[in-house]
C-alpha cells in the first residue's frame, strides 16, 4: 500500500519583499503590512503557503502568466517603497512559513541589514545599457582605423570578382575594428560612470530578444547613485562622445539596488 501524500499548507505565509529601517515610512500597495524588529523591518504580505510550496513552484515558475503577475507585482511594491524610504529589495518569492520564522531572519541578520540599508540610504540603482549600430559604425567610427579607409576606397573602385573579395576583406576587419571598439568602450563607460556613482558593476549582455532591439548591445552596467543630476550629466557627455560611433546609450531605473546587496540577505 502506497503511503498517503503530505498535504501542503493551506495556512498564510509571509512573502518578504525587502527590508527598510525601522519606523521608516513606507508608501506600499495595499494588503503590505510592515513587521518591526529591532532596527529594521520587513515590509511582507500574507499569501496561501500552497501557492508558494517547494513541491508546486517550480511548476508556478514554469507558468508565464503566473510569474509575470507574481514578478510585477513584487517590482511594484518595492519601488513603492522606494519612492518614501531606502529599501534592502528580496529575491523574488522569499517567503516565510510563520511570523516566527520571519522575525528569526530579521533579528539573527539585524546587524548586515543594517549594514546594508546603511550603504543604500539616500542612493537608487540606476542602469545603463550601450547599444551598436553595425551600419552606422561601419560608416563613420571603422574608418578611423587607416587599413578599413584604404581598403574601403579601394573597393568602391574595384570591379567584378575582384571587388568581391576586398568587399569581403573589408567586412572582416571591420568585424575585427568593432571587436576592439566594443571591449574599449565597455572598459571606458564603466571607468567614467563609476567617477559619478558610489559604486558599479558590469553585468552580462543581453540578446536582442531580450532588448527588444535590433542593434547589438555592447555594455550593461548597473550603478549605486547619490547625485543622479551629476550621473545624469556624465551620462549625456558619453552618449554626445560615442554618438558618431553608433553607440546609443541608454538609462533605466531608478530601481531597487539588487547589484548593491549581499544575495544570502534575501534567502529564506
Amino acid at each position: 500500500m502506497s503511503a498517503e501524500p503530505v498535504p501542503r499548507e493551506e495556512s498564510p505565509g509571509w512573502y518578504l519583499y525587502g527590508v527598510v529601517a525601522a519606523g521608516a515610512a513606507v508608501d506600499g500597495a495595499d494588503g503590505v503590512v510592515v513587521v518591526e524588529e529591532g532596527p529594521v523591518a520587513g515590509v511582507t504580505s500574507r499569501v496561501p503557503l500552497d501557492e508558494f510550496d517547494a513541491s508546486v513552484l517550480p511548476e508556478r515558475l514554469g507558468d508565464a502568466a503566473w510569474l509575470e503577475q507574481k514578478i510585477r507585482a513584487h517590482e511594484q511594491v518595492l519601488e513603492g517603497v522606494l519612492t518614501s524610504a531606502s529599501v534592502v529589495p528580496c529575491r523574488f518569492c522569499t517567503v516565510y512559513r510563520s511570523e516566527a520564522e520571519l522575525r528569526r531572519f530579521l533579528s539573527e541578520r539585524s546587524d548586515d541589514l543594517a549594514a546594508a540599508l546603511s550603504r543604500v540610504d539616500g542612493r537608487v540603482e540606476l542602469g545603463v545599457k550601450a547599444f551598436i549600430d553595425r551600419d552606422r559604425f561601419a560608416g563613420g567610427g571603422a574608418v578611423r582605423n587607416e587599413t578599413i579607409r584604404e581598403l574601403a576606397e579601394h573597393a568602391s573602385r574595384a570591379e567584378g570578382g575582384r571587388a568581391y573579395l576586398e568587399m569581403r576583406r573589408l567586412e572582416q576587419l571591420v568585424t575585427e575594428e568593432l571587436m576592439r571598439f566594443k571591449d574599449e568602450v565597455a572598459a571606458h563607460l564603466h571607468e567614467r560612470l563609476t567617477e559619478a556613482a558610489e559604486d558599479g558593476v558590469q553585468l552580462h549582455l543581453q540578446r536582442p530578444e531580450v532588448t527588444g532591439r535590433d542593434e547589438e548591445m555592447l555594455f550593461n552596467g548597473a550603478y549605486l547613485v547619490a547625485d543622479r543630476p551629476r550621473f545624469e550629466h556624465q551620462l549625456e557627455a558619453l552618449a554626445e562622445e560615442y554618438r558618431e560611433f553608433g553607440v546609443e546609450l541608454e538609462l533605466t531605473g531608478p530601481w531597487p539596488p539588487y547589484s548593491f546587496v549581499p544575495v544570502e540577505l534575501g534567502a529564506a
